[in-house]
């Protein structure tokens, strides 16, 4: 796919040229890969297999083919790669102002859209930078977006897909008053520094998984205290942060028995489960058979589906 295009989409473009049209980087086969510092345009950063690790400022996210991460319009970030199988990315771009206008058409009236309706310059969207589960909606439109190029789809069909990815980011983007109103505090200056600091404290257990942090260290990281971090933890994300990170453990764990042959129990120390025994009993309970079952599952599902 290297340099192809179609008359509004490139893929693969110079680096320099990202953020004047909407665009997506597909890097497939990689195993060792690394750009730092990167000012780019509003994105979204997602896996097709693999994993790959983006920095932004202080925090560090570790994106799999299960989750996604939105980057704001030229927030700097670091992408590396080191993996022990090849990987594949799925990056998109957008230009500048186009998931604006996308929010923009949700948030303003319909008469204004009606008297109105090719204002420019929209107020900036700003995204929370956090992992976010790849739901249904999301997932699908990915997916959609890369069978279209894989089967070369003229430039309507990507087109199409775009705006709908926009349209889900604005979606999303809408949801966040709701999200922070469900805060106990009064002022909504405070509402909203506390949602900022719960989102520290997330990014920090993203970024532990395989050291888990405790609480206290988590909280810390927050600028909250332990208890007051636990709290507001449940009501912002419904779950605990201990949910949270075994989650995102056990998720991890899937990926890497699914697409590597490290042994189980070195797996389990790099998922952060200091104790082989109880890994495995986690495992079956959440996922119905030990850890060497899934896997043979896994292996099994690949044949028949390679073979097909």
């Amino acid at each position: 796919m290297r340099g192809a295009r179609t008359e509004s989409l490139h893929v693969n473009p110079p680096a320099e040229t990202l953020g004047t049209r909407n665009a997506v980087l597909w890097g497939r086969g990689r195993r060792q890969y690394h750009v730092r510092e990167f000012p780019g345009p509003l994105s979204i950063k997602s896996m097709v297999s693999g994993a790959a690790e983006w920095r932004v400022g202080r925090s560090r996210f570790e994106v799999d083919r299960d989750s996604y991460l939105v980057l704001n319009h030229a927030q700097p970030y670091s992408i590396t790669i080191d993996a022990k199988q090849p990987v594949e990315t799925f990056c998109v771009f957008f230009k500048k102002g186009f998931v604006e206008d996308a929010s923009s058409s949700l948030a303003r009236p319909a008469e204004i859209l009606l008297d109105d309706p090719f204002t420019e310059n929209a107020p900036s969207v700003g995204f929370f930078e956090t992992l976010r589960p790849k739901d249904s909606s999301m997932a699908g439109l990915l997916s959609s977006m890369r069978q279209s190029l894989s089967n070369g789809a003229g430039a309507d069909s990507i087109d199409e897909i775009f705006y709908q990815l926009a349209l889900e980011l604005a979606r999303l983007r809408s949801e966040l008053p709701r999200d922070i109103s469900r805060l106990p505090a009064v002022r909504r200056s405070t509402r909203e520094e506390l949602f900022r600091r719960l989102h520290i404290g997330k990014a920090a257990m993203d970024a532990g998984l395989g050291t888990p942090m405790k609480l206290h260290e988590v909280a810390r990281a927050a600028c909250l205290s332990p208890f007051h971090f636990h709290r507001l933890f449940k009501i912002a994300f419904g779950e605990t942060p201990h949910e949270y990170a075994t989650r995102r453990r056990l998720a991890k764990a899937v990926r890497l028995l699914g697409e590597t042959d490290d042994p189980v129990t070195e797996i389990s120390f790099e998922t952060g489960f200091q104790n082989p025994a109880s890994f495995s009993t986690l495992f079956r309970s959440q996922m119905g058979m030990s850890p060497r079952e899934f896997r043979r599952k896994k292996a099994r599902s690949q044949k028949v589906a390679s073979a097909v």
